[in-house]
């Protein structure tokens, strides 16, 4: 077994003759961006920053290269965890200037040259708009039986270079290690397998070129030059003990000025004899339902054999929030040759978002070969659904669990969020929803929206939406936030608006810098009669949608019944009151009048007792879970919780 020793044959052509070149261009083109991304797989906000680069190479294809470099505290393994660390990526972290992780050097153009995710983008697009006055190309391949990967970098200038010495750097990337990864937030979902491993890509593994982690010199930087570069590297079998996987590599060579300020580069995967390709590539076909409301989907894909030979098996996986269900092929599948997998109705009781997966492939040909190509081995879907009818009363508190029948649409807007910790609710509750309203997050007039339903509103005596709302601008002269409410009579398929208002401030946060934590008393109610909508069954979306800027919004004590002012009103009342409240095992009534009378308990999903009062004035719930209910006697109605 080869280990980590590592051979390097270099052998350099130099050309002055412009004639001599065959895939560089000649022509003055805008600089490319290499984004060196520092991360680890301990750092839970990288997956973020994993997700942003991807969507950068996405939208700008053949225009950004990326290399991940794994260092620092948050790559160092523990025991059993792959080391992702590597002698040529260090120094480039220790000369970034970074200050936290995840950050990233786009063409190491900034001083420091690390830059937060959040600026990625913008220092991007300002990249590629610039002339390079150099242009790369590079080529490469690996032959199997001998592990030997070939690699050519042609180099053009177009232009002068303003330093009389430049670097060339050749890195080889791989894809798709698996190991473990901190998350904070589900930033990266596809990056997931359905065994809980995440998928490490463009992780540098080794400098091709000579000169380590700043490259080999070029010494001659005038218009009109050219060079060739071959390199002709033995690969290892393991570096740090993981596999050098040959057919998931990628090759990243860049030109750079006195090894910082990058000019350009380019990238390509690391090719190798089709004939030995395995790859089956899975596209969704699934119809979806247009509205939030049904009981069957009919999941299918189509499977293509993008091999080199033909597939007589393979196993692929349909995950429905979390729930595998695997389907099996028999037969033969010649190279090309597409078929389709199709699950059929499945019964499915929705209860807010929903995500469907699917994700290939095992079993291929009895597992005598492996898929080699991951990229099409997966499509995930989310979306909406409710139950019809799924409650009454509703009660919307969030304090670290999301309620029942209630579902975030971020499809505009990421940047809100259920918060507990410091405590932040109305009414003493521990948590609520919180907007971010800066303007560096970029969301202004982008609604964030919360769904909930299927709400029959025919059994309700009262029919008010209530809810609270907190607000501060944090000085940061912003217009106010929205909040609007809408209905849906049709399952989600059309929206009525029936409220609109502009936030009202309602304090400051201790410091600007920071995120404004209101106290409870600070929340503002909002009550909306329902009477339109009394006969009916209704789906509501209460949306947050910031202005241009500002610090925080915060929706909590979502409510669907009585109204705020009643309930309040009635619970200080000699009429109807009750105590203890929080209790236990009973309740007790503060006026025996209501003895012998006709009681019932709602619970968020509808009536679930109805008894009467006994001649004790109490009111047994010890069969009760614990959570809050409402009790309806003489159609008073007052609010308890179950501890």
């Amino acid at each position: 077994m080869r280990y980590k020793i590592t051979i390097i044959i270099l052998i350099a052509f130099i050309f002055y003759n412009a004639n001599s070149q065959q895939w560089v261009s000649t022509q003055v083109e805008k600089r490319n961006v290499i984004l060196e991304e520092f991360t680890g797989i301990h750092c839970g906000y990288c997956p973020d920053g994993h997700k942003r680069a991807n969507e950068l190479v996405a939208a700008n294809p053949g225009r950004v290269f990326l290399v991940n470099i794994h260092a620092g505290g948050y790559a160092t393994p523990g025991a059993g965890e792959p080391d992702l660390r590597t002698t040529v990526g260090t120094p480039i972290d220790g000369a970034s200037g970074l200050s936290g992780y995840p950050a990233g050097s786009v063409n190491r153009s900034t001083s420091p040259w690390a830059m937060d995710r959040g600026s990625w983008a913008s220092a991007a697009y300002q990249i590629m708009g610039q002339n390079s006055p150099v242009n790369v190309a590079v080529k490469a391949n690996v032959d199997f039986s001998n592990r030997t990967l070939t690699t050519e970098v042609e180099i053009y200038y177009t232009g002068n270079s303003s330093s009389q010495k430049n670097y060339l750097s050749v890195f080889l990337t791989q894809d798709n290690i698996l190991g473990p990864q901190s998350d904070y937030g589900n930033y990266n979902p596809t990056n997931w397998t359905k065994d809980g491993k995440y998928r490490h890509n463009h992780v540098l593994r080794m400098a091709i070129s000579s000169g380590g982690s700043f490259g080999e010199a070029i010494d001659t930087t005038t218009k009109d030059h050219y060079e060739y570069r071959k390199y002709v590297t033995t690969l290892p079998d393991n570096i740090n003990s993981l596999d050098v996987v040959l057919y998931n590599l990628h090759v990243v060579a860049f030109v750079s000025e006195n090894q910082s300020n990058i000019y350009s580069g380019s990238g390509t995967a690391v090719d190798f004899d089709p004939n030995l390709k395995v790859d089956l590539g899975l596209k969704n076909m699934t119809v979806y339902p247009t509205d939030f409301c049904f009981i069957t989907i009919d999941p299918k894909i189509e499977v293509t054999n993008n091999s080199g030979k033909d597939i007589t098996e393979f196993d692929v996986s349909l995950i429905l929030d979390g729930v595998e269900n695997v389907k099996s092929f028999t037969g033969n599948l010649a190279p090309y040759e597409k078929t389709i997998i199709d699950w059929g109705d499945l019964q499915y009781t929705p209860s807010g978002s929903y995500n469907l997966t699917f994700q290939g492939f095992k079993n291929i040909n009895g597992n005598q070969v492996f898929d080699m190509d991951f990229t099409n081995d997966a499509e995930s879907h989310s979306g909406f659904g409710f139950k019809s009818k799924a409650f009454s009363l509703f009660n919307g508190e969030f304090d670290g669990q999301m309620p029942n029948n209630l579902a975030f649409d971020q499809a505009e807007n990421t940047n809100f969020l259920m918060v507990t910790n410091p405590r932040c609710g109305a009414n003493g509750s521990l948590g609520a929803i919180r907007y971010a309203l800066h303007s560096s997050w970029g969301v202004s007039g982008k609604p964030g929206n919360i769904i909930f339903g299927e709400a029959d509103l025919s059994k309700l005596t009262q029919d008010y939406l209530c809810f609270y709302y907190a607000y501060s601008d944090g000085s940061n002269g912003g217009t106010a936030p929205q909040i609007k409410v809408q209905v849906s009579e049709d399952c989600g398929l059309t929206w009525n608006e029936i409220f609109s208002m502009n936030a009202v401030e309602t304090g400051q946060p201790s410091n600007p810098q920071y995120m404004y934590i209101p106290a409870s008393n600070e929340y503002k109610p909002v009550q909306l009669s329902l009477d339109a909508y009394k006969t009916k069954s209704v789906i509501i979306k209460i949306a947050g949608i910031p202005g241009t800027s500002g610090n925080a919004l915060y929706i909590d004590e979502v409510t669907l019944g009585p109204s705020i002012t009643e309930v309040g009103e009635e619970t200080n009342t000699t009429e109807l009151s009750l105590y203890p409240n929080p209790a236990e095992n009973e309740l007790h009534l503060g006026n025996p009048n209501f003895i012998g009378k006709n009681y019932s308990i709602y619970s968020v999903i509808g009536m679930i007792t109805s008894k009467g009062i006994n001649a004790n004035n109490k009111i047994d719930i010890s069969s009760l879970n614990s959570g809050n209910y409402y009790i309806k006697i003489n159609n008073e109605i007052l609010k308890f919780v179950k501890h």
